[in-house]
């Protein structure tokens, strides 16, 4: 099990961040992924697997404003 923004996520220990990701069709570009307290940069979402009881934030930006 992994926590993803406080929600028990099932199956997806094992995975890259980009296949996680990509999975849940989160834009990849736009987002900035905090992996048990330490942010995880674009380059290194291939290479970082999700592991048992890791804590996941996933922060999106969205354009707006005047």
């Amino acid at each position: 099990m992994v926590i993803v923004n406080g929600t028990e996520e099932q199956h997806v220990a094992g995975q890259s961040i980009t296949a996680f990701l990509t999975a849940r069709d989160a834009p990849i570009d736009n987002v900035v992924v905090e992996l048990n307290g330490e942010i995880i940069h674009r380059p290194q979402f291939d290479d970082t697997q999700l592991n048992e009881n890791d804590k996941v934030e996933l922060i999106s930006f969205v354009g707006g404003g005047r």
